[in-house]
Protein backbone atom coordinates (compact mmCIF):
# COMPACT_ATOMS: atom_id res chain seq x y z
CA UNK A 1 0.00 0.00 0.00
CA UNK A 2 1.24 3.22 -0.70
CA UNK A 3 0.89 5.38 1.98
CA UNK A 4 4.10 7.76 0.57
CA UNK A 5 6.53 9.96 1.00
CA UNK A 6 6.98 10.23 -2.39
CA UNK A 7 6.50 8.59 -5.76
CA UNK A 8 7.78 8.58 -9.21
CA UNK A 9 4.72 7.94 -11.94
CA UNK A 10 5.69 4.48 -13.53
CA UNK A 11 7.31 4.03 -16.65
CA UNK A 12 8.50 7.65 -16.57
CA UNK A 13 11.82 8.98 -16.79
CA UNK A 14 13.74 11.34 -14.49
CA UNK A 15 17.22 12.13 -15.97
CA UNK A 16 18.60 14.99 -13.85
CA UNK A 17 22.18 16.88 -14.12
CA UNK A 18 24.82 14.13 -13.18
CA UNK A 19 22.22 11.25 -13.43
CA UNK A 20 23.11 9.50 -16.39
CA UNK A 21 20.54 6.59 -15.94
CA UNK A 22 16.57 7.36 -15.78
CA UNK A 23 15.39 6.30 -12.45
CA UNK A 24 11.95 5.10 -11.35
CA UNK A 25 11.40 5.43 -7.39
CA UNK A 26 8.57 4.83 -5.43
CA UNK A 27 9.33 4.97 -1.58
CA UNK A 28 6.91 3.59 0.91
CA UNK A 29 5.76 5.39 4.05
CA UNK A 30 8.04 3.81 7.08
CA UNK A 31 10.89 2.75 4.43
CA UNK A 32 14.48 3.08 5.15
CA UNK A 33 16.78 3.41 2.42
CA UNK A 34 20.60 3.64 1.54
CA UNK A 35 21.86 5.10 -1.11
CA UNK A 36 25.57 4.44 -2.08
CA UNK A 37 27.71 5.48 -4.74
CA UNK A 38 30.99 6.78 -5.61
CA UNK A 39 31.76 10.70 -5.84
CA UNK A 40 29.77 11.91 -9.13
CA UNK A 41 27.36 9.24 -8.92
CA UNK A 42 24.45 11.54 -8.68
CA UNK A 43 23.65 10.93 -4.79
CA UNK A 44 23.17 14.65 -4.63
CA UNK A 45 21.45 15.43 -7.36
CA UNK A 46 18.85 12.30 -6.48
CA UNK A 47 18.54 14.12 -2.72
CA UNK A 48 17.52 17.47 -4.24
CA UNK A 49 15.08 15.96 -6.30
CA UNK A 50 13.39 14.28 -3.30
CA UNK A 51 13.50 17.00 -1.47
CA UNK A 52 12.10 19.60 -3.95
CA UNK A 53 15.61 21.78 -4.41
CA UNK A 54 15.72 20.02 -8.01
CA UNK A 55 13.17 19.60 -10.64
CA UNK A 56 13.64 16.56 -13.31
CA UNK A 57 15.20 17.44 -16.87
CA UNK A 58 12.75 15.10 -17.71
CA UNK A 59 9.77 13.00 -16.52
CA UNK A 60 7.87 13.47 -13.18
CA UNK A 61 8.09 13.21 -9.64
CA UNK A 62 5.76 13.56 -7.15
CA UNK A 63 6.25 14.55 -3.22
CA UNK A 64 3.73 13.11 -0.67
CA UNK A 65 5.27 13.76 2.46
CA UNK A 66 4.17 17.10 4.83
CA UNK A 67 7.46 17.68 6.76
CA UNK A 68 11.25 16.64 6.21
CA UNK A 69 14.41 17.14 7.70
CA UNK A 70 17.56 17.39 5.66
CA UNK A 71 20.64 16.77 7.72
CA UNK A 72 23.89 17.44 5.38
CA UNK A 73 27.35 16.98 6.27
CA UNK A 74 27.87 20.65 7.06
CA UNK A 75 24.67 20.52 9.28
CA UNK A 76 23.17 23.70 7.73
CA UNK A 77 20.34 23.60 9.67
CA UNK A 78 22.01 24.79 13.01
CA UNK A 79 22.58 28.61 13.25
CA UNK A 80 26.72 28.77 14.64
CA UNK A 81 25.64 32.28 16.00
CA UNK A 82 23.26 30.71 18.38
CA UNK A 83 23.95 29.27 21.51
CA UNK A 84 23.27 25.21 22.42
CA UNK A 85 20.04 26.60 24.69
CA UNK A 86 19.09 28.87 21.86
CA UNK A 87 19.21 26.52 19.06
CA UNK A 88 17.52 24.18 20.87
CA UNK A 89 14.74 26.95 22.01
CA UNK A 90 14.14 27.76 18.02
CA UNK A 91 12.63 24.10 17.34
CA UNK A 92 10.78 24.27 20.47
CA UNK A 93 6.87 23.60 19.65
CA UNK A 94 5.51 23.79 23.22
CA UNK A 95 7.70 22.85 25.57
CA UNK A 96 8.87 23.93 29.08
CA UNK A 97 12.26 25.67 29.66
CA UNK A 98 13.18 22.78 32.19
CA UNK A 99 11.78 20.10 29.82
CA UNK A 100 14.30 21.23 26.70
CA UNK A 101 16.94 21.61 29.21
CA UNK A 102 16.08 17.67 30.07
CA UNK A 103 16.53 16.63 26.25
CA UNK A 104 19.26 18.64 25.90
CA UNK A 105 20.66 16.30 28.92
CA UNK A 106 19.09 13.29 27.27
CA UNK A 107 22.22 14.05 24.39
CA UNK A 108 24.94 14.52 26.71
CA UNK A 109 24.39 18.93 26.42
CA UNK A 110 25.10 19.36 30.42
CA UNK A 111 24.70 22.72 31.82
CA UNK A 112 27.94 23.91 30.96
CA UNK A 113 27.13 23.45 27.11
CA UNK A 114 24.12 25.68 27.28
CA UNK A 115 26.19 29.22 26.24
CA UNK A 116 28.02 27.39 23.90
CA UNK A 117 28.25 29.14 20.65
CA UNK A 118 27.34 26.17 18.16
CA UNK A 119 29.73 27.05 15.89
CA UNK A 120 32.23 25.73 18.42
CA UNK A 121 30.95 22.62 18.75
CA UNK A 122 32.70 19.68 17.16
CA UNK A 123 30.95 17.50 14.09
CA UNK A 124 29.48 14.70 16.88
CA UNK A 125 28.00 17.32 18.73
CA UNK A 126 26.35 19.62 16.40
CA UNK A 127 24.70 16.22 15.15
CA UNK A 128 23.51 15.33 18.51
CA UNK A 129 22.10 18.54 18.84
CA UNK A 130 20.56 18.56 15.80
CA UNK A 131 19.02 15.20 16.93
CA UNK A 132 17.97 16.83 20.33
CA UNK A 133 16.45 19.58 18.40
CA UNK A 134 14.14 17.47 16.43
CA UNK A 135 12.78 15.60 19.95
CA UNK A 136 12.22 19.09 20.87
CA UNK A 137 10.53 20.00 17.69
CA UNK A 138 7.72 16.98 19.31
CA UNK A 139 6.18 16.14 15.58
CA UNK A 140 8.71 14.18 13.72
CA UNK A 141 8.84 15.29 9.92
CA UNK A 142 7.19 12.27 7.48
CA UNK A 143 10.74 12.32 5.98
CA UNK A 144 14.58 12.72 7.33
CA UNK A 145 17.42 12.01 5.02
CA UNK A 146 20.58 12.03 6.49
CA UNK A 147 23.93 12.78 4.15
CA UNK A 148 26.76 10.90 5.50
CA UNK A 149 25.88 10.94 9.38
CA UNK A 150 28.51 8.96 10.77
CA UNK A 151 31.66 10.95 9.22
CA UNK A 152 33.67 12.50 11.79
CA UNK A 153 31.65 10.94 14.81
CA UNK A 154 33.14 9.17 17.88
CA UNK A 155 31.78 5.88 19.07
CA UNK A 156 29.85 7.45 21.88
CA UNK A 157 28.09 9.76 19.10
CA UNK A 158 27.46 6.70 16.60
CA UNK A 159 25.92 5.50 19.25
CA UNK A 160 23.59 8.13 20.14
CA UNK A 161 22.63 8.44 16.76
CA UNK A 162 21.98 4.71 15.82
CA UNK A 163 19.39 4.70 18.82
CA UNK A 164 17.40 7.99 17.66
CA UNK A 165 17.38 6.68 14.10
CA UNK A 166 16.14 3.39 15.36
CA UNK A 167 13.58 5.06 17.23
CA UNK A 168 12.15 7.11 13.97
CA UNK A 169 8.99 5.94 12.98
CA UNK A 170 8.53 8.05 9.54
CA UNK A 171 10.51 7.18 5.99
CA UNK A 172 14.40 7.49 6.31
CA UNK A 173 16.94 7.57 3.20
CA UNK A 174 20.97 7.86 4.38
CA UNK A 175 23.53 8.38 2.27
CA UNK A 176 26.18 6.46 3.16
CA UNK A 177 28.77 3.81 2.93
CA UNK A 178 29.16 2.97 7.03
CA UNK A 179 28.22 -0.57 6.36
CA UNK A 180 27.61 -1.28 10.39
CA UNK A 181 26.00 1.66 10.95
CA UNK A 182 23.54 0.98 7.64
CA UNK A 183 23.06 -2.34 9.51
CA UNK A 184 22.20 -1.07 13.11
CA UNK A 185 19.12 0.99 11.50
CA UNK A 186 17.99 -1.72 9.75
CA UNK A 187 17.86 -0.45 5.97
CA UNK A 188 15.51 -2.28 4.12
CA UNK A 189 16.50 -1.23 0.78
CA UNK A 190 19.64 -0.90 -1.31
CA UNK A 191 19.71 2.48 -4.20
CA UNK A 192 23.18 2.10 -5.95
CA UNK A 193 24.16 4.38 -7.63
CA UNK A 194 27.71 4.14 -10.78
Amino acid sequence: MMTGSLKSVAKRLLAVGVLNTPVNLLIKSGERIAIKGSNGSGKTTLIKLILGDLEPSQGEFYRAFNGRVYIDQDYSLINNDLTVFQQASAFNSGLQEHEIKIRLNWFLFSKEFWDKKCGDLSGGEKMRLMLCCLTIAHKAPDLIILDEPTNNLDIQNIKILTVAVDDYQGTLIVVSHDEYFLGEINVTRLIELD
